[in-house]
């Protein structure tokens, strides 16, 4: 069912190749340099999936059940290569609600030095409404060896975060719900609330509406942006 949605490298963005639309990824599917990931959870996974898609029992890649922080480098190498991600693999992650998890492993893997990754543009929401196949089978990953290079440069610990909070050219933009940001959700930390001076834009707000839901267009987002102190001159940390 055609959706009318503009593919990524219709919308402004600079590095519209971090996206890949529903027909690419149909095309390589028996690709075997190309492994997908999906992000949702395993009972999801179950039900149905992308065919060929791995999933990993925890989305958000946690050194330890209940831990915030990301596996370390020799877990982290570990759960890849038991999902087939290898050095020269390319990698698409996937969701079904705004490839908001999908980021995550996105992020993961760039701050492990790997860079062929991307996201697939509308998620599990577009490749299920245009009539995409599906299955639910699990794939037997091939074996590979994941090398796992920390990139120190795209992670913020908390001196960076303290001094961004008193430097005028740097922003902490917080993107979690707007419970979150003003304390009514403590989502089980000790105090809830936020970092002092923060910008906050909820990551929907990034998002188009509707069942199909993909990334707004590079000049919405830019306006959403400028308008709430995140500017290309500045510093950004997200959290």
């Amino acid at each position: 069912m055609p959706l009318n949605i503009p593919d990524p490298d219709q919308r402004g963005y600079v590095n519209p190749e971090l996206l890949v639309t529903t027909d690419w990824l149909a095309d390589h599917l028996d690709d075997p340099n190309v492994v997908i990931v999906d992000q949702d959870l395993p009972d999801n996974y179950a039900r149905a999936h992308i065919p060929g898609a791995a999933v990993y029992q925890d989305h958000y890649y946690k050194e330890l059940s209940g831990s915030p922080h990301i596996q370390d480098a020799r877990t982290f190498a570990a759960t890849m290569e038991s999902l087939g991600i290898g050095d020269d693999t390319t990698v698409v992650a996937y969701d079904s609600d705004g490839n908001h998890v999908a980021a995550r492993l996105f992020w993961a893997l760039k701050y492990y030095g790997h860079d062929d990754v991307r996201i697939l543009d509308g998620g599990f929401p577009k490749w299920l409404a245009e009539g995409k196949p599906l299955s639910r089978e699990t794939p037997e990953p091939r074996p590979v060896s994941f090398t796992s290079r920390p990139q120190a440069g795209i992670f913020s610990d908390k001196d960076d975060v303290l001094a961004c909070t008193v430097d005028d050219n740097a922003i902490l933009l917080d993107v979690r719900s707007d419970s979150e940001w003003d304390g009514t959700n403590s989502r089980g930390t000790a105090r809830g609330g936020r970092i002092g001076n923060s910008a906050h834009l909820e990551w929907t707000n990034f998002i188009t509406d509707g069942d199909v839901p993909v990334i707004k267009p590079a000049n919405e987002l830019r306006a959403l942006l400028e308008a709430n102190g995140v500017t290309p001159e500045k510093k950004v940390i997200v959290y």
